[in-house]
């Protein structure tokens, strides 16, 4: 009998544990995705505020540009994005979503999605876990222009 409930709670405290580190993952996964939200709404709203509560003050985005790497401070992209105003009567035709999140202790990745009408913009962010707190910590993207838009036709 005594061998059994040793295993019993041996079973017990591993199932415990697991739960524990499963509340902590959704808990990071979370947050992390409030972290992507603030910079969804900092794009789409222009907001200086929402992107600094996104990206790391030293973060950095990169890209490239006709097959030369590109680098920005964070600053400055943020700048770009605030001071950027709306034409006339624009509307945002914008989708954004998170296609996966990947968190690993303390690192994470985000792969997000914004389509607009004429291209498909993929952004990979790394975040860290920084004081408690998810934080962007570099940015870098692909733009895809659609098909139907390079032609000039439209496809069904």
């Amino acid at each position: 009998m005594r061998p059994t409930l040793l295993l019993t709670a041996s079973a017990a405290t591993l199932l415990i544990a697991g739960a524990a580190d499963l509340s902590a993952r959704w808990a990071d996964e979370a947050a992390i995705r409030q972290t992507v939200q603030y910079y969804f709404d900092g794009g789409k709203n222009r907001d200086s505020l929402a992107l600094r509560k996104a990206f790391h003050p030293h973060a950095r985005m990169l890209f490239a540009k006709d097959g030369s790497l590109e680098m920005v401070p964070i600053g400055e992209y943020i700048e770009r994005v605030a001071g950027s105003r709306p034409k006339p009567g624009e509307v945002d035709r914008t989708n954004r979503r998170v296609a996966s999140v990947d968190v690993a202790g303390d690192a994470a990745i985000a792969k997000l999605e914004l389509e607009r009408p004429d291209m498909l913009i993929t952004d990979y962010m790394s975040l860290l876990k920084v004081d408690g707190r998810w934080v962007i910590v570099n940015k870098i993207f692909s733009r895809e222009q659609r098909r139907e838009h390079v032609s000039g036709s439209r496809t069904p």
